[in-house]
């Protein structure tokens, strides 16, 4: 292969030796692109022999194959991208899930806690409302029977 950026002999100038090179590199036919873009030039020979023959089709179904494998992997991130996102969210639902429930049980303690003192001040009421009377009544029989004597 010859070389990609050949120097003009005698030119000392070095602007006009880099304006060649940058022409060298802007130009689409060289001969090194074509041969790792379309492969080897096949001569008239070599076009018809089986083995080669043979051997471009075993490197196309290589070639497919990971064009598929590419492609695979692609979906494969693109999926794995969907199940972070996904995993990033349950995180935040669970987070504020967590928060929530705390903040309930926080309230239903203290209604419960609430509750408890209302039915022991009825409670108290109720006692109270039956034992005054009984010790009234206890007292009052208490001055009959000593004023009485």
């Amino acid at each position: 292969m010859p070389p990609k950026f050949a120097r003009i002999p005698g030119s000392n100038d070095r602007a006009a030796s880099a304006d060649i090179e940058r022409r060298g590199l802007l130009d689409g036919d060289s001969d090194d692109e074509d041969f790792f873009l379309r492969g080897p030039k096949v001569g008239g020979n070599l076009r018809g022999d089986p083995k080669m023959s043979h051997l471009r089709g075993q490197v196309d179904e290589v070639v497919g194959i990971m064009k598929d494998n590419v492609n695979r992997v692609a979906e494969r991130g693109d999926r794995l991208e969907d199940l972070q996102s996904a995993s990033d969210s349950l995180v935040n639902n669970a987070d504020m899930f967590r928060s929530r429930s705390k903040s309930l049980h926080h309230n239903m303690w203290w209604k419960n806690c609430r509750m408890r003192i209302l039915i022991a001040i009825v409670i108290l009421v109720l006692v109270l409302i039956v034992i005054i009377p009984i010790i009234i009544h206890y007292k009052s029989e208490e001055e009959d029977n000593n004023g009485g004597n």
